[in-house]
């Protein structure tokens, strides 16, 4: 479902695909060949919301934009989601950064001002608090997400290999 708020609409690629049952809100970018699955949210109700090519937000994620309280006001955070991501099942990116070629694992949280940095993995139920940065091609796993290794070059390039593969199955739903 495309749904506009404050006069501002989803733009979505025509290659990308949104399956019936996701939803997705307000100031929202998605590229082309990208793909957002079954029970996804992607809601830029309070600040914008870019995701690049080839990338994949899968079943009931949530992509929100950022809100943060400073004792006077409300600062607001975009989030940007580079090309060949895969995010995981049930994972929250709020008001936050993943660069090109990344998983963020099922579970895990990705919280205001983090910056997972190129060719990066995010564990399964690993939480990256906020204002931390993960850096390239690195694993991160656990509560708060600490370093477990850095990615083979195999690990990198399967990354970008299995981004495709849901490009492929996308096109199939679509």
């Amino acid at each position: 479902m495309l749904v506009e708020f404050g006069g501002k609409r989803p733009r979505i690629h025509k290659t990308a695909f949104v399956h019936p049952t996701a939803t997705v809100i307000g100031d929202v970018t998605i590229g082309e060949h990208s793909s957002v699955w079954p029970g996804a949210v992607v809601r830029g109700d309070f600040e914008r919301i870019r995701i690049g090519r080839c990338t994949c937000i899968q079943d009931n994620a949530v992509v929100h934009s950022g809100d943060l309280y400073d004792g006077k006001k409300t600062r607001y955070l975009p989030v940007k989601i580079g090309n060949y991501v895969i995010v995981g099942h049930n994972a929250l990116l709020h008001g936050c950064t993943v660069e090109d070629n990344c998983i963020v694992g099922g579970g895990s949280i990705v919280f205001n001002g983090a910056r997972v940095r190129k060719g990066s993995l995010v564990g399964l139920g690993a939480v990256v608090p906020h204002d931390v940065e993960v850096p390239s091609q690195t694993i991160v796993v656990g509560i708060p997400a600490r370093p477990l290794r850095a990615l083979t070059d195999e690990e990198f390039k399967s990354i970008r290999i299995r981004a495709e593969d849901y490009v492929k199955l996308a096109k199939k739903y679509r």
